[in-house]
Protein backbone atom coordinates (compact mmCIF):
# COMPACT_ATOMS: atom_id res chain seq x y z
CA UNK A 1 0.00 0.00 0.00
CA UNK A 2 1.31 3.94 -0.50
CA UNK A 3 0.60 6.80 1.10
CA UNK A 4 -1.64 8.00 -1.28
CA UNK A 5 -4.05 4.76 -1.14
CA UNK A 6 -3.91 5.06 2.86
CA UNK A 7 -4.93 9.09 2.22
CA UNK A 8 -7.64 8.01 -0.41
CA UNK A 9 -9.15 5.07 1.66
CA UNK A 10 -9.40 6.61 5.17
CA UNK A 11 -11.41 9.23 7.02
CA UNK A 12 -8.77 10.76 8.54
CA UNK A 13 -7.38 13.97 6.80
CA UNK A 14 -5.16 14.06 4.63
CA UNK A 15 -3.12 16.52 6.69
CA UNK A 16 -3.35 14.80 9.33
CA UNK A 17 -2.27 11.31 7.92
CA UNK A 18 1.08 13.43 6.23
CA UNK A 19 1.93 15.02 9.08
CA UNK A 20 2.17 11.22 11.05
CA UNK A 21 4.24 9.66 8.57
CA UNK A 22 6.36 12.48 8.78
CA UNK A 23 6.93 11.86 12.37
CA UNK A 24 7.39 8.52 11.56
CA UNK A 25 10.48 9.66 9.51
CA UNK A 26 8.66 9.06 6.43
CA UNK A 27 6.62 5.99 5.04
CA UNK A 28 9.05 3.18 5.13
CA UNK A 29 9.54 3.81 8.65
CA UNK A 30 5.42 4.48 9.33
CA UNK A 31 5.10 1.09 7.96
CA UNK A 32 7.55 -0.60 10.00
CA UNK A 33 6.08 0.54 12.66
CA UNK A 34 2.59 1.24 12.32
CA UNK A 35 1.34 -2.86 13.53
CA UNK A 36 3.57 -2.40 16.63
CA UNK A 37 1.98 0.89 17.49
CA UNK A 38 -1.19 -0.66 16.72
CA UNK A 39 -0.97 -3.31 18.61
CA UNK A 40 0.78 -2.15 21.79
CA UNK A 41 0.37 1.52 21.31
CA UNK A 42 2.82 4.34 20.57
CA UNK A 43 4.30 5.37 24.48
CA UNK A 44 7.30 2.55 23.26
CA UNK A 45 8.94 4.88 21.54
CA UNK A 46 8.17 5.77 17.44
CA UNK A 47 9.55 8.08 15.58
CA UNK A 48 9.46 11.71 16.49
CA UNK A 49 6.48 10.58 19.01
CA UNK A 50 9.04 10.29 22.22
CA UNK A 51 10.17 13.47 23.46
CA UNK A 52 7.50 16.03 24.66
CA UNK A 53 9.88 18.59 22.41
CA UNK A 54 8.67 17.08 18.85
CA UNK A 55 4.89 15.93 20.09
CA UNK A 56 3.79 18.79 21.54
CA UNK A 57 4.63 20.97 18.40
CA UNK A 58 2.97 18.36 16.34
CA UNK A 59 -0.04 18.97 18.42
CA UNK A 60 0.04 22.57 17.77
CA UNK A 61 0.77 21.93 14.16
CA UNK A 62 -2.60 19.57 13.83
CA UNK A 63 -4.54 20.68 16.61
CA UNK A 64 -7.46 21.29 14.33
CA UNK A 65 -7.37 18.32 12.19
CA UNK A 66 -6.91 15.85 15.52
CA UNK A 67 -9.54 17.37 17.37
CA UNK A 68 -11.95 16.76 14.37
CA UNK A 69 -10.76 13.28 14.83
CA UNK A 70 -11.56 13.15 18.39
CA UNK A 71 -14.79 15.33 17.78
CA UNK A 72 -16.00 12.47 15.20
CA UNK A 73 -15.12 9.36 17.42
CA UNK A 74 -16.61 10.73 20.26
CA UNK A 75 -19.64 10.72 18.05
CA UNK A 76 -19.20 7.83 16.94
CA UNK A 77 -19.04 6.38 20.51
CA UNK A 78 -22.23 8.18 22.04
CA UNK A 79 -19.81 10.38 24.36
CA UNK A 80 -18.87 13.91 24.25
CA UNK A 81 -15.42 14.50 22.88
CA UNK A 82 -13.91 15.98 26.34
CA UNK A 83 -15.22 12.93 27.99
CA UNK A 84 -13.76 10.08 25.67
CA UNK A 85 -9.90 11.94 25.55
CA UNK A 86 -9.53 12.33 29.41
CA UNK A 87 -10.54 8.41 29.20
CA UNK A 88 -7.49 7.76 27.01
CA UNK A 89 -4.84 5.71 29.40
CA UNK A 90 -2.43 8.36 29.11
CA UNK A 91 -4.48 10.54 30.74
CA UNK A 92 -5.48 8.48 33.99
CA UNK A 93 -2.28 9.26 36.18
CA UNK A 94 -3.13 13.26 35.11
CA UNK A 95 -6.90 13.07 37.06
CA UNK A 96 -8.27 16.26 35.65
CA UNK A 97 -11.72 17.64 35.41
CA UNK A 98 -12.96 18.25 32.07
CA UNK A 99 -12.91 21.76 33.29
CA UNK A 100 -8.66 21.33 33.16
CA UNK A 101 -9.05 19.27 30.51
CA UNK A 102 -10.69 21.78 28.47
CA UNK A 103 -8.42 25.04 29.58
CA UNK A 104 -5.23 22.75 28.55
CA UNK A 105 -6.78 21.95 25.01
CA UNK A 106 -7.99 25.31 23.67
CA UNK A 107 -6.06 28.04 25.81
CA UNK A 108 -3.09 26.02 25.96
CA UNK A 109 -3.14 26.68 29.76
CA UNK A 110 -2.74 25.32 32.76
CA UNK A 111 -0.10 23.18 34.34
CA UNK A 112 -0.22 19.38 32.87
CA UNK A 113 -0.69 20.67 29.22
CA UNK A 114 2.37 19.68 28.08
CA UNK A 115 1.32 16.02 29.14
CA UNK A 116 -1.65 16.24 27.28
CA UNK A 117 -0.30 17.67 24.08
CA UNK A 118 1.63 14.90 24.16
CA UNK A 119 -1.55 12.47 24.88
CA UNK A 120 -3.13 14.15 21.70
CA UNK A 121 -0.25 13.84 19.70
CA UNK A 122 0.08 10.17 20.59
CA UNK A 123 -3.68 9.45 19.87
CA UNK A 124 -3.10 10.92 16.53
CA UNK A 125 -0.45 8.60 15.38
CA UNK A 126 -2.29 5.32 16.94
CA UNK A 127 -5.05 6.38 14.97
CA UNK A 128 -2.94 6.73 11.98
CA UNK A 129 -1.51 3.56 12.50
CA UNK A 130 -4.89 1.92 13.29
CA UNK A 131 -6.63 3.10 9.72
CA UNK A 132 -3.38 1.79 7.79
CA UNK A 133 -3.28 -1.61 9.75
CA UNK A 134 -7.28 -1.89 9.35
CA UNK A 135 -6.79 -1.41 5.55
CA UNK A 136 -3.86 -3.57 4.76
CA UNK A 137 -5.76 -6.00 6.84
CA UNK A 138 -8.97 -6.04 4.38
Amino acid sequence: MKQKELIESSNITAKLIRSTVQQFGGWESFQESAQDVSTHGIDGGYGAFIYYSDTVPFFKRNKKEIMELANDQAEEFGQGTLEMINGFGCMESLDLTIDELARAIYSGKGDLTTNIFNCLAWYAGEEVCRSYCDLIED
